[in-house]
């Protein structure tokens, strides 16, 4: 469920973010730790770390719009980055947010969990339903750049699903947490821009506007799945061991 990126049509180059977030991994001395493998298996169903990526998506977008060479200026309240500004942010998110020390942190979490809890996490990421959507997902995450993907988003305007389409892929959402992972990773994005940049504000209904994003995905991405079907998937989600799981990682954000 969690291999999302952030839903962004422009392509940004290679950058100051991406460069600083390699190079202190590579330079990261932080004591190795050894985990299990049904730790690093929970890891890997989960799909939880592209928030690593989301993370970095985000500084990259709302810096690509606050530079100088920007190329959207019709956000009011954005202040200009300047590139030491720019270094600065990258340089602090990459401490806690480069795909080594995420993917420690998470490692971290899990191990505190009681290894029969463990068990059943896995089994439940495991469950032939949620592979399945998760492929569904990741295929989607290809299209998002491509006109098919435009188009769709386009009719999805014009011509709004029933509600009751509505209200089953917001309960995929809410099951799954999907869109509450992506909000508290953003949040962090603009707090720490906020913090290095004076004046510096994120648009306003950002959240709004997020959780939008991460439903209109979930459309295109289960556009072939019955209602039945993704009322299933759905369910999947709520079973008391994802449930404390998700928990424990939206908190450990």
């Amino acid at each position: 469920m969690f291999r999302f990126l952030l839903l962004i049509s422009a392509v940004f180059s290679a950058n100051v973010f991406a460069q600083t977030a390699d190079v202190m991994a590579t330079k990261s001395t932080t004591d190795v730790v050894e985990f299990t493998e049904l730790e690093h298996r929970i890891v890997e169903l989960s799909g939880l770390l592209s928030l690593s990526e989301q993370v970095k998506t985000s500084a990259q977008y709302m810096i690509a719009k606050s530079t100088a060479n920007g190329a959207d200026k019709s956000a009011a309240a954005l202040v200009e980055i300047n590139h030491a500004q720019h270094f600065g942010i990258a340089q602090r998110l990459s401490k806690r947010w480069a795909q080594a020390a995420w993917e420690n942190r998470l490692l971290t979490l899990i191990a505190r969990i009681d290894v029969k809890e463990q068990k059943r996490i896995a089994q439940d990421l495991s469950k032939t339903v949620i592979r399945s959507a998760q492929a569904k997902e990741k295929a989607a995450i290809s299209k998002q750049a491509k006109a098919e993907y435009l188009m769709y988003m386009d009719k999805l305007k014009q011509r709004p699903p029933a509600a009751s389409r509505w209200q089953l892929v917001e309960s995929l959402d809410q099951h799954s947490f999907f869109s509450e992972l992506i909000i508290t990773t953003r949040a962090q994005v603009y707090a720490e821009i906020s913090n290095q940049v004076k004046g510096w504000k994120p648009p306003s209904n950002w959240q709004k506007n997020a959780k939008k994003e991460v439903l209109e995905f979930l459309f295109y991405a289960y556009r072939k799945t019955s209602n039945p079907e993704l009322k299933t998937i759905a369910n999947s989600y709520d079973t008391p061991a994802l449930k404390s799981f998700l928990t424990k990682v939206k908190a450990g954000l």
